[in-house]
């Protein structure tokens, strides 16, 4: 452990040292604050959500384009902002609320959090919104995890706050709702891509037996994790030596997903790859809380050759590339979406204009989707990925007046 610790601030020094020269600078009280370079896919343009699907761009915003993310020069004011996340269960919320509070505090801005308790909570999520609508006096903005793309409950709840004239900007998970003024969200189809194109390239071609577990089915991104892993093997793979069993969708929760893994391990034999979601991918080779065997180690003897991609990273899955028991992951870089939603959410409430390119501010921009794997890992370093390993989430930040 004093081991691992000490290699882990060893590649932070490393890679502060190798930002050093590249850090960019913002004003925000007479200080300087350094703040970290992301490279983005952007989309400039208006939104118009007639024609909008689930995880990717509306037709009316422009093409892609790779740049810099541009922060806000400072805060107007210190604004206050809600947030409404999902939940907390996994390590993946919990890195976004990282990004959102450090964010948050770097502009002298305030916050408060709160949690729906899952993906399955959309009355939960609705009655924050409402109270938040309440008392709306105390708030400048809305960032939000929507729980679900489109439905009806949600959507009358953000035509109550456009017409309350409090901004909305959603992180990670997609939203349907024309009123939106930003999103801070990469593609889960690039992501499922991403994942895909690796797996071919890592199977060299040999026929394989895989299990998909994207995750949530009633969720805008892991069914588009899924929609894009097919389209990668649809064009990597046209002699189809890749054969995939058929989707074991349910909640990013361990119970949950261990219970599936264990009964799938148990029916199947032989499979090759487990591509899942991070909490899958950590269930597959650790001890479940009630002490039962590593899947991985309880059914060696079925799938002797299984290896486990993810389809992205959270601190167990970094932890389970850096001993080998895990391939690779993709990752969102869902640190950097928290922050990016924090400077959407400000450069409004300043006063600049959505989705205009002069103004660098697209509508909807997210990191690159990289695959970080054994041979690469050193190159991704745990506090440019998570931040402080000993993070506790904060619930509240008072603004700076």
């Amino acid at each position: 452990m004093v081991i691992k610790r000490i290699l882990e601030a060893l590649c932070v020094l490393l890679w502060l040292f190798s930002n050093q020269g590249q850090a960019q600078q913002i004003q925000q009280s007479g200080q300087e604050v350094l703040t970290e370079k992301i490279r983005v896919q952007s989309y400039y343009g208006s939104y118009d959500a007639v024609l909008k699907q689930p995880g990717k761009a509306a037709p009316s915003l422009g093409d892609p384009v790779e740049e810099q993310w541009q922060p806000p020069l400072k805060a107007n004011r210190p604004y206050n902002i809600a947030v409404l996340f999902p939940h907390l269960k996994d390590p993946y919320w919990k890195i976004v609320t990282y990004g959102v509070t450090t964010e948050v505090k770097k502009y002298g801005a305030g916050m408060q959090l709160w949690l729906a308790g899952g993906y399955r909570n959309l009355g939960k999520q609705a009655a924050q919104m409402q109270y938040i609508l309440d008392n709306k006096d105390q708030y400048d903005g809305l960032i939000i995890g929507p729980v679900k793309f489109r439905k009806p409950k949600l959507e009358v709840m953000f035509e109550k706050f456009d017409q309350a004239g409090i901004p909305i900007v959603s992180v990670v998970t997609d939203s349907y709702t024309p009123s939106i003024k930003g999103k801070a969200l990469v593609s889960y189809h690039s992501v499922g891509f991403q994942t895909g194109k690796f797996l071919t390239e890592h199977s060299k071609g040999k026929k394989v037996k895989v299990l998909m577990m994207p995750g949530p089915k009633g969720t805008g991104w892991a069914p588009d994790t899924l929609k894009g892993f097919l389209q990668a093997l649809k064009i990597y793979d046209p002699q189809g030596a890749v054969t995939l069993l058929p989707p074991a969708w349910g909640d990013t929760d361990d119970k949950a997903q261990r219970h599936m893994l264990r009964f799938i391990l148990k029916r199947e034999k032989n499979i090759d790859y487990l591509v899942g979601n991070a909490l899958a991918a950590n269930a597959m080779v650790t001890k479940g809380l009630n002490g039962t065997a590593e899947p991985l180690n309880e059914f060696g003897e079925l799938h002797p050759n299984i290896q486990i991609i993810s389809t992205y990273i959270t601190v167990p899955v970094y932890d389970g590339i850096v001993s080998g028991k895990i391939l690779a992951t993709s990752t969102d870089q869902m640190k950097q979406q928290g922050m990016m939603a924090v400077d959407m959410m400000i450069k409004y409430l300043n006063g600049d204009r959505t989705g205009v390119k002069a103004e660098n501010f697209p509508f909807r921009s997210g990191p690159v989707v990289p695959i970080i794997h054994s041979g690469n890992i050193n190159e991704w370093s745990f506090l440019k990925l998570f931040g402080p390993r000993d993070f506790a989430p904060t619930f509240n930040v008072e603004p700076q007046h």
